[in-house]
């Protein structure tokens, strides 16, 4: 534990895995890469594995942060380093030869709040804490649910956090850590939407699967705005951030250019399915009521009625809107992936899926 490996899977170096969706040209126009390293912590995580691709296709030299105990494999060139962030500081020989460092290691969604806490805001004041006054960047992956809702509005980030759910509190609580120990490290906080595309199958086959058969519903009045962002945007706002000039440490909203409502984004679900849209609406306090019951039946080993957890109903329901105007000034990061095409991504990824289970 805490030795630097090389890993032994094969990946070139010249070209990016073919199979991945990103438009990795669009990458390398960038800084020339340094010569010295990136340390990147979950990059075998859903965002973290695209992050790492794009990284390699610009002959980036990465040093990767992996839990004790996983298997998933890194590609070749890659640099590992076995350590638990959620247990203990990083060791001081973690950052020998690294001038960077980007933190997408967490959880996400509904985890007991002991859990969010340990991986989320403890884990990142032990990355934090460890990095050498030396590195020239910090880029760390926080959420738009630090912000709660604030209904009808357009958030930028000069609007208070205010988050109720134990999600958002933990990436509020990790910022904090942040802020509490770059001691003078530029670092931007991106505040990521609902990320989906290839790799963030869960939840949204769910939804797939509800629709195809005829029995997903509305919640609510389904007139609430939902705060997507594509996972290539996801990769692209990393990317500008790393090379983005910062003298601070400032938050970045990192949304889709649309904000479809709730409505609006199940017919686009449904269009790129080919079935009909939903048309019966569930009140929303009936839906709030069966996702509590579902946690209860899965905490005692049962089948919930529903596959959508407390924090998947408040992430459908709420109503919410971001600008990504200041992520555009200072980053450079604007969005690219249209809304329909990407749902329309996902929907033939399901249908692949589907026909290989069925």
């Amino acid at each position: 534990m805490g030795k630097i490996q090389a890993s032994s899977t094969a990946v070139s170096r010249d070209a990016p895995d073919s199979s991945c969706p990103l438009e990795w040209a669009q990458f390398c126009h960038a800084k020339l890469p340094s010569h010295r390293k990136i340390l990147l912590t979950g990059a075998t995580g859903r965002l973290g594995s695209h992050v790492l691709a794009a990284l390699l296709a610009r002959k980036e030299r990465v040093r990767a942060i992996v839990r004790p105990g996983s298997n998933r494999k890194l590609p070749r060139y890659v640099e590992k380093f076995t350590w638990d962030l959620a247990s203990d500081p990083l060791p001081y020989t973690a950052f020998a030869g690294v001038d960077r460092a980007i933190h997408l290691a967490g959880l996400v969604g509904g985890h007991p709040v002991r859990e969010l806490m340990l991986h989320n805001a403890a884990a990142t004041r032990n990355l934090v804490s460890s990095c050498p006054q030396t590195l020239s960047k910090l880029v760390l992956a926080s959420s738009v649910s630090v912000y709660g809702e604030y209904k009808g509005q357009i958030v930028d980030e000069e609007f208070e956090p205010r988050t109720e759910s134990p999600y958002g509190k933990s990436k509020l609580a990790a910022e904090e850590e942040a802020r509490a120990h770059r001691r003078g490290i530029p670092t931007a906080l991106l505040r990521f939407g609902m990320i989906y595309g290839p790799g963030f199958e869960q939840g949204y086959f769910d939804v797939f699967g509800f629709l195809e058969r005829g029995r997903m519903r509305i919640f609510g009045d389904g007139q609430n705005r939902v705060p997507l962002v594509h996972a290539d945007d996801a990769v692209r706002a990393v990317l500008a951030a790393l090379d983005a000039h910062l003298i601070s440490c400032r938050e970045y909203n990192i949304v889709g250019e649309e904000a479809p409502t709730q409505e609006e984004l199940m017919g686009m679900a449904a269009k790129a399915l080919r079935v009909p849209p939903p048309t019966r609406r569930s009140p929303l306090i009936l839906v709030q009521s069966a996702s509590a019951i579902g946690g209860l039946l899965s905490s005692l080993g049962m089948e919930p009625a529903l596959p959508f957890d407390a924090e998947n109903i408040r992430q459908l329901t709420l109503d919410r809107a971001y600008s990504a105007e200041r992520a555009r000034r200072e980053l450079g990061f604007s969005a690219k992936v249209k809304l329909a095409s990407g749902i329309k991504q996902m929907a033939g990824e399901y249908k692949k899926k589907s026909n290989r289970d069925g």
